[in-house]
């Protein structure tokens, strides 16, 4: 999953609701044992966890008076240690706001004279509307000549390039460098600016740009300048120091299988902008409190965001989602922040998400509350249900319905989904067109890189033994029959370690073959001290074969959420994939 590419539409308790109440004051608000989180609320977040198999949950809560307020659920090992406010877990996409203050703080040292290194010649003014090719002239390339002349710094962070997330487009020993230069060969979905299409890569390629003009690295300025100054002694965007503090959380599946830190230290400088801080309850609520100041540290009086940068971040740039229902507003995006209203007050907020993390940053501006909830176990719209009906006692609102749901475990972002074809109501015809035609070795120019897929039906060539034995193993561990129509290929990317495409439907048009492919990572040996093979499905996405005068000559990937102006021009898949790979 990655990195949950994550944030709108925001998701919300059902029911209808009722007249707003005006906000209660603190003194009634904390009458039970003077705590928001009291019996029957923190009864009815165990409720939530248990039905969706979460494992732990970390949450602080700053009142309007500057209190704060802690609560914990489940553990942080499969030991069994309880976590707790000091528990250290990845933020997730929550990271993406560090990012954004760091150029924003990067950018005032240009403006004092206190830059470390020079600007290209290309770079008239340092600022949010810099184009991003004069800062990386001879890297910065996109397939549209007007992205690669006129997006600003604004423009990534606001999620408006044009490119969908090509996250299956870099692996885990990619540095941000090699991100950048990829970009020349994916394909855009939209013209710059045309409309909000969450991606990592861009923040990937905000960390980059400090890197080249701050005179450190990206991981070190943000400890410098954001973590040290707050007295956030717990926080680090390096994963092996987070290991050897003793309080960093394990990770879990929503089937309640421990699976490794998605993040080791050598692919930390990669991800660092998109998603790479680690820390504890206790360390984010001075982040918090910083926010609920507009940048000011009120303990030292020290601006440590700039102002301009703190709101041009949590305005509403882009527009995330376009139509608002009975709890909350339409939403737009401002710099790693989003915005809109949740019954009548509004926040500021931000989810994450990644295999193992699901967690939020909650903030409601005008009505000096903050929220924070890390959590060890994938599933942003879980922790969505907890954190409304945390804003919903805090505020003094009357319930708006806190009924447990199940989310579903597989693709859970809080970003509009793409539809996944229907399963088949038939069998496949197989006489129709042979499996075997669709096997073989598929390319993609730039980062997608290569994949072979393998049938499980024999003969099997020897490439193939060793991912469609690891295939079987997982589905003979979960009493899943293998299907003959899979198909099943190794392909190690940063968020995967194979896939496996799933028959949907025929069809006698040019695309003759529709499939859906999930990204997933296979545990053989399974993992901790559960040594039962499983695997994490992360993500499902259409596929198309394309198979022109009998032949299958390719494939094509979704990546973008709508369609895109390829696919409203037309043509052949081909021309219309978001992603496409020549067989060969």
């Amino acid at each position: 999953m990655p990195l949950v590419r994550s944030i709108l539409p925001f998701l919300v308790l059902p029911a209808a609701l009722g007249q707003f109440a005006s906000q209660l004051p603190l003194d009634d608000l904390r009458q039970d044992g003077g705590k928001v989180v009291n019996e029957e609320l923190s009864s009815y977040v165990q409720n939530v966890l248990d039905a969706n198999n979460f494992t732990g949950l970390s949450l602080g809560i700053v009142l309007p008076n500057g209190e704060v307020e802690y609560a914990a659920w489940g553990n942080r090992t499969e030991e069994g240690d309880p976590i707790d406010q000091e528990t250290v877990m990845n933020l997730g996409s929550c990271s993406k706001a560090f990012l954004s203050a760091s150029l924003g703080i990067l950018i005032q040292d240009f403006a004092d004279g206190k830059n470390k290194s020079a600007l290209p010649n290309t770079v008239a003014e340092f600022n949010w509307d810099t184009k991003i090719r004069d800062l990386l002239p001879d890297e910065w390339l996109t397939e549209d000549q007007w992205t690669t002349e006129k997006a600003s710094l604004k423009d990534l962070l606001s999620h408006q390039t044009g490119l969908p997330a090509h996250d299956k487009s870099y692996s885990a020993y990619d540095s941000p460098q090699d991100v950048v230069l990829q970009m020349r060969h994916l394909r855009a979905a939209y013209e710059l600016r045309e409309r909000y299409e969450y991606n990592n890569q861009m923040y990937i390629t905000g960390a980059y740009v400090i890197s080249k003009y701050s005179g450190s690295s990206y991981r070190d300025f943000v400890e410098e300048r954001i973590l040290l100054p707050l007295r956030m002694t717990s926080s680090t965007l390096y994963p092996n120091r987070a290991f050897e503090s003793g309080r960093f959380s394990q990770s879990w599946t929503r089937s309640r299988r421990r699976i490794p830190f998605f993040m080791p230290e050598h692919t930390a400088d990669l991800i660092a902008g998109a998603g790479g801080v680690m820390s504890t309850v206790e360390d984010m609520v001075q982040w918090v409190k910083l926010l609920l100041n507009s940048g000011v540290d009120a303990q030292t009086n020290n601006t440590i965001i700039p102002r301009t940068t703190f709101d041009l971040a949590t305005s509403a740039i882009s527009v995330s989602t376009a139509e608002g229902d009975n709890l909350t507003s339409i939403a737009g995006y401002g710099l790693g922040w989003g915005r809109y209203t949740y019954r009548g007050h509004e926040i500021f907020q931000h989810n994450g998400g990644a295999p193992g993390v699901a967690t939020i940053v909650d903030l409601y501006p005008h009505d000096g509350y903050g929220l924070i909830m890390l959590a060890n176990t994938a599933g942003p719209r879980v922790t969505r249900q907890i954190a409304d009906a945390l804003a919903d006692r805090f505020l003094g609102l009357p319930p708006a319905g806190q009924k447990v749901r199940v989310e579903s475990p597989v693709d859970d972002r809080t970003e509009p989904q793409r539809q996944t074809p229907a399963a088949p109501a038939l069998p496949l015809d197989t006489s129709a067109f042979a499996i075997a035609d669709l096997t073989g070795t598929y390319a993609s120019i730039g980062g997608y890189g290569n994949f072979t897929l393998c049938s499980p039906v024999p003969p099997t060539s020897p490439d193939c033994l060793a991912p469609v034995q690891a295939f079987r193993t997982v589905d003979a561990a979960a009493g899943t029959p293998t299907d003959h129509t899979d198909l099943y290929a190794v392909w190690p990317r940063f968020w995967a370690s194979h896939i496996r495409f799933s028959w949907v439907s025929g069809s006698d048009s040019e695309y003759d073959y529709s499939y859906s492919a999930e990204i997933t990572n296979l545990y053989v040996e399974g993992y901790g001290a559960d040594r039962t093979p499983f695997e994490d499905v992360s993500e499902v996405i259409p596929v198309r074969f394309a198979v022109e005068k009998g032949k299958v000559v390719g494939l094509g990937l979704s990546a973008a959420l709508k369609p895109s102006w390829r696919a409203k021009k037309g043509g052949s898949l081909r021309e219309i994939a978001d992603v496409w790979f020549d067989k060969l």
